[in-house]
């Protein structure tokens, strides 16, 4: 038989097979023939296979903890501070209030109120600007943003009696208006007249007055002088200070003039000028008495509250104070402005308000009378001019210190 035949006899008995096994069928069966036969069936099969596979893929990520960055914590002796001179040619600033769009409020002690880069823009004529008195201590109202409100504490006189007083301004129009008395007649002197003024957490006017030359009035808590007081925006008293319809808040300090509140615990610290050295920092509980003119420093009773720290190796002169409230670092760094000291002390505290250690900063600026925070910065105004330092040809300036954390590589 011819070879060819046989190859045919061979194809049709295996499609005969085939087509009995119900190849054919299946094969049909793909095509169009199939019954319910859809174009963009296999498509779809394709597809939902990616979403169940992906929808699979989410749920095994969700369940997979992602574990957190670790913080890293530096101390406050690693920091490294970049110093920027901001204002210059000042006569004895003593207060820096930082407003909106990198604008800054600055009180000289003769009289004027600076808006920088922009200068003068106000003079209180009732100022008596004598030895240590003057126009102070400045604050702006927790809700600033609406009321345009300033708080300015200032030394007058009356008659042959010098006094101190803190008065609302509005400020508008880049000038400041309608002065209305918040709390007058506070005792005041050539010397130890306090003077700042801070809004607690709690929206409350916190006020440093000084003893005023007269020590016995820290002690009396019916006199303004030698006192931490509390009042409300409007001038009122508080229910809840320590004694009943009165503005004192602690009492017992010869002339405080620094107010910061602890970022972590939230308890409030003061500075306080000494006699003859023995100059302190506080932690200001309400109704609590700090033994001036009793008792300094650390030689208290134990009746008498003891300073968190004391400077009787030599003259701090400490004024503004400020805490940097960054939560990377270990402590919790308040630094304070020194006059006769010639420097900012670092004071660094626990997350408690306990002292760890102290260190002493920017030794090459003369005298400093106040520290800010603001923004990651801290602001310091120089105080060479105020017949007591030695000034040089940019006194008195405004510094801006930023501290700069270490880098890592």
């Amino acid at each position: 038989m011819d070879k060819k035949w046989i190859v045919l006899i061979i194809i049709l008995a295996f499609l005969l097979i085939f087509w009995q096994m119900g190849g054919i069928d299946y094969f049909l069966a793909l095509t169009v023939f199939a019954p319910d036969y859809n174009p963009g069936s296999e498509k779809e099969e394709i597809v939902e296979e990616a979403d169940e596979k992906e929808e699979e893929l989410i749920i095994d990520e969700e369940q997979v903890e992602t574990p957190e960055e670790e913080k890293i914590i530096y101390s406050t002796e690693e920091l490294d501070y970049e110093i920027e001179v901001i204002a210059e040619g000042l006569e004895i600033p003593w207060e820096i209030v930082p407003l909106s769009e990198g604008r800054f409020l600055v009180t000289e002690r003769p009289g004027r109120v600076l808006m920088l880069d922009m200068g003068e823009i106000y003079t209180v004529l009732d100022v008596e600007h004598t030895g240590e008195g003057g126009l102070l201590g400045m604050e702006k109202s927790p809700d600033f943003d609406d009321n345009n409100q300033l708080f300015i504490y200032y030394t007058y006189k009356a008659g042959n009696q010098i006094f101190n007083r803190v008065s609302r301004f509005t400020l508008a129009e880049d000038t400041l208006t309608d002065e209305i008395y918040i709390l007058d007649e506070i005792p005041g002197s050539m010397f130890h007249n306090g003077g700042r003024l801070k809004f607690g957490p709690d929206e409350k006017l916190y006020i440093t007055t000084g003893d005023s030359q007269d020590s016995n009035l820290s002690q009396d808590i019916n006199s303004l002088a030698g006192k931490i007081l509390r009042i409300n925006a409007d001038g009122s008293i508080p229910e809840d200070n320590p004694f009943e319809d009165n503005p004192v808040f602690a009492y017992g300090l010869r002339n405080p003039q620094g107010l910061a509140w602890h970022h972590v615990s939230g308890d409030l610290f003061a500075s306080d000028h000494g006699p003859n050295s023995q100059d302190e920092v506080n932690h200001i509980l309400p109704g609590k008495n700090y033994g001036w003119p009793i008792v300094t420093c650390l030689d208290g009773e134990s009746k008498y509250e003891d300073p968190v720290s004391c400077y009787s190796d030599f003259t701090l002169a400490p004024s503004g104070i400020a805490f940097l409230p960054w939560d990377n670092l270990d402590e919790s760094p308040l630094f304070v402005a020194g006059l006769r000291g010639n420097m900012i002390m670092r004071v660094d505290l626990d997350d408690e308000g306990s002292f760890i250690r102290q260190e002493g900063l920017f030794r090459d600026y003369g005298r400093i009378r106040t520290v800010v925070y603001h923004e990651g910065s801290l602001y310091i105004a120089t105080n060479n001019r105020d017949g007591r330092g030695v000034p040089g040809e940019s006194d008195d300036m405004i510094l801006k210190v930023t501290p700069v954390l270490p880098t890592i590589e």
